[in-house]
């Protein structure tokens, strides 16, 4: 049986008819919807993606007294007033004031952007000899022959190339030649490499260097370049070895403190020689290969220093102290190895050589025995070193921890500990030429002579090894050079 249905009517409301108010319903319910989304979150989290660029670079960027990051870095700002500090490595900085309107129209959809840059705020030649230098220091820092090219290494040539462009100073063109000279003899990889060709090559392009210039370092590269190639080659380069018989005297050092012994040590008259030998023309190979070198008249110790002494040392110098290590760490003088398992007291004479010490505690060893025994006191050259280890080229590698003197010069240059020298590690110093090369405290330092843990079979007395200044290592030890 069919129903009937009475169809549904809506009432007048406030006196307006159904058309009306609902159309006025619909309206409303749509304004807040546009409001919702297209206003309120603007309103809640207003603000602006700001980019951060300089022409120096890198600089670390400071916003409002937080770190934002190293240009070029964009970071969200909320609306107002703001400064924004560029630096770079706390050598000069310069503070930009810059706006951030309220942007509130669809803000999540498009992101409102803007840009604030400093000027090159290196103005002065000084200031720009200074980022040169730690530049440089950069450099070093990124040739650690641990880091190989999986490591994402910065364009640290392309950086100085593109500030020097920028920072329109006239008379930096000779501290930007000294620059690259020294900086290519630490090229430790095919990235490196290229960084360097395609900063020479804006270099050129801009003309900050002179031809002649130009041409030297292009020259500089094409030969590095070469030690990378990844042709196979049978090339050699390095004069051979060193192998003429070498006279020494023996000696000692009188040190006039009481309980500490005499060192015996062996005396060499000046002479040239080779240091180094015949390699592979390639990088790391190059790092020994033969090249002519000169030491002057030198005494060196028979043995290593001994825990022994190093006891009297500390004794005299409390800030080399063990129990002094927080603050050696914490000076950068040393890592948290340092005398770790040695115990140093002047109460029992050890003969065993010390060790666990790094670079910088050994030189201040150095430093302490000359003041003591007022003459030049210091660590070997490593061609001095070298041409020491070459006069006792018979003697076997010691595969253990303790060596004996005796009259046949110089014992335990091969095996026992590698040793401390005085020379920082520059990888392509040999084959480019250390001449005019900028030092820098963040290089590392060669170890000569292999440990008891290596395998005698691969270390020779041309090897080169390299410690890191603050690195303590327990098969690391030293042994002292003396002038008459």
């Amino acid at each position: 049986m069919p129903v009937d249905i009475d169809p549904v009517r809506l009432k007048p409301l406030l006196g307006m008819q159904p058309g009306v108010y609902l159309t006025i319903l619909y309206a409303v319910v749509l304004v807040v919807v546009v409001f919702l989304v297209a206003f309120l979150p603007g309103i809640l989290h207003s603000g602006k993606r700001v980019t951060f660029s300089s022409p120096v670079n890198p600089s670390v960027v400071v916003v409002d007294g937080h770190y934002i990051g190293s240009t070029p870095v964009t970071a969200f700002i909320e609306p107002g007033t703001h400064e924004a500090v560029y630096m770079y490595d706390d050598l000069a900085r310069e503070s930009v004031e810059f706006q951030v309107s309220h942007p509130v129209f669809l803000t999540w959809l498009f992101p409102r952007r803007q840009h604030v840059a400093s000027s090159s705020f290196l103005d002065t030649d000084s200031a720009f000899r200074n980022y040169l230098a730690s530049m440089y220091d950069q450099v070093v820092v990124w040739s650690e022959p641990s880091l190989d090219d999986r490591y994402h290494r910065p364009p640290l040539f392309m950086q100085v190339a593109e500030t020097a462009v920028a920072s329109d100073i006239a008379g930096i063109q000779d501290d930007l030649f000294q620059f690259y000279s020294s900086a290519f003899a630490f090229i430790t990889s095919q990235k490196m490499l290229s960084d360097a060709y395609a900063s020479l090559s804006l270099v050129k392009e801009r003309n900050l260097l002179s031809d002649s210039q130009v041409g030297r370092l292009e020259s500089t590269l094409a030969s590095v370049g070469n030690l990378f190639s990844e042709t196979v080659s049978n090339e050699s380069i390095g004069l051979p070895a060193y192998s003429a018989d070498i006279g020494f005297d023996r000696t000692s050092l009188s040190v006039p403190v009481q309980g500490f012994p005499a060192i015996t040590g062996y005396s060499f008259v000046s002479a040239e020689f080779i240091k180094g030998d015949v390699v592979p023309a390639s990088y790391p190979s190059i790092n020994s290969m033969g090249i002519h070198a000169t030491v002057e008249e030198f005494s060196l110790g028979a043995l290593e220093v001994t825990e022994y002494q190093w006891a009297h040392f500390i004794s005299n110098n409390p800030y080399w102290a063990k129990g002094n290590i927080d603050t050696l760490i914490a000076d950068g003088m040393v890592d948290a190895n340092y005398l770790a398992g040695i115990y140093p007291t002047t109460a029992v004479v050890s003969n065993r050589p010390i060790r666990n010490i790094s670079w910088y505690a050994a030189q201040a060893f150095a430093e302490w025995l000359e003041k003591v025994v007022k003459k030049p006191v210091y660590l070997p050259t490593e061609a001095q070193w070298e041409f020491a280890a070459a006069s006792v080229a018979d003697k076997p590698y010691l595969t253990g921890t303790i060596a004996l003197a005796d009259s046949n010069g110089p014992s335990a240059m091969l095996g026992g500990y590698w040793e401390l020298v005085a020379d920082s590690y520059v990888p392509l110093g040999r084959f480019l030429g250390n001449e005019g090369i900028w030092d820098s405290p963040l290089s590392g330092v060669i170890v000569k002579g292999g440990s008891y843990l290596n395998d005698p079979a691969k270390i020779v007395r041309t090897t080169v090894g390299v410690l890191s200044r603050n690195e303590c290592a327990e098969t690391t030890g030293f042994r002292i050079a003396w002038t008459d």
